[in-house]
């Protein structure tokens, strides 16, 4: 298939993208795999499952069926973490509002909920680069969680040896450890929301990963709780959260014990990273 038949065939589908998703697809296919590939994404099925990889900080991460397909809004947990290690000297907006922790040669960290594991690997890999020792979890409930991403530890992780994956259920399950910091993209979409969201996301994306309850906040009582009891003294968590649940986080926030909690807003300015600091003692 050439460019313009991708493109047409991609348009008569009512693809918003279409223009971007068939130049996409015509750079990295050719041949019968191109023909296959445009009739799936013109069916509706996410780009990123089709081509089963999506860039995500300076990493490209393997995405496979039953999975969260990581967004361009989620990097903003990563520079919430690294603001907190004193190592994001470009902070900007709300990012800046968050106490730097100081530089440190070892960190501990978990990434609850992790999915592909883009946020726990790229929050390592920028610590690492920097000479800091990390000794990571990435947890999960999901069997296709869990084996996604250990393979993207393997493929994209600077030391392998840095991160483990471990099999958690937040919701029943205690975490174990000792972390500088927690952070975690839980599944927070309501169930009216869950009724509105786009075809290509409903349909496709796993519901495991996106449906957070009738408020959308069924996660975050055990991940703060849970979080403030690991963390050493001085340590922080993150949380991404929906557009209109940054108050109703922050209470559940300071209601675990966390202070110095807040908000930061994405590249839509919406609210949508929540934080807290465990106190010092």
């Amino acid at each position: 298939m050439t460019f313009g038949e991708v493109l047409k065939l991609l348009s008569g589908s009512g693809d918003e993208e279409a223009q971007i998703d068939a130049r996409i697809l015509c750079e990295e296919l050719e041949g019968e795999a191109l023909s296959l590939a445009a009739a799936r994404r013109a069916k509706g099925e996410p780009l990123a499952y089709i081509l089963g990889h999506r860039h995500f900080w300076r990493e490209d991460y393997k995405v496979v069926s039953g999975v969260l397909i990581p967004r361009a809004d989620t990097e903003l947990i990563v520079e919430c973490a690294l603001r907190f290690c004193g190592l994001h000297d470009l902070a900007t907006g709300d990012v800046l509002d968050i106490p730097a922790s100081g530089k440190s040669e070892v960190i501990s960290f978990a990434d609850i909920c992790t999915g592909t594991g883009c946020i726990g690997i790229s929050i390592a890999n920028e610590l690492i680069s920097h000479g800091v020792k990390v000794k990571g979890i990435l947890t999960d409930i999901s069997d296709t969680a869990i084996e996604t991403a250990k393979a993207n530890i393997s493929a994209q992780l600077k030391d392998a040896s840095a991160l483990e994956v471990v099999r958690n259920d937040i919701l029943k399950d205690d975490l174990t450890g000792e972390f500088s910091f927690i952070v975690s993209n839980p599944p927070y979409i309501t169930d009216s929301e869950m009724e509105e969201l786009d075809d290509v996301v409903k349909d496709h994306e796993p519901d495991l990963a996106l449906r957070g309850g009738s408020d959308g906040l069924d996660f975050y009582e055990s991940i703060f709780r849970k979080s403030f009891d690991q963390l050493i003294p001085g340590g922080a968590v993150f949380a991404e959260h929906g557009y209109l649940q940054g108050e109703s986080v922050r209470k559940l926030c300071k209601a675990a014990g966390f202070e110095k909690v807040g908000t930061a807003r994405d590249y839509g300015n919406n609210e949508r990273i929540t934080w807290g600091i465990k106190h010092a003692g």
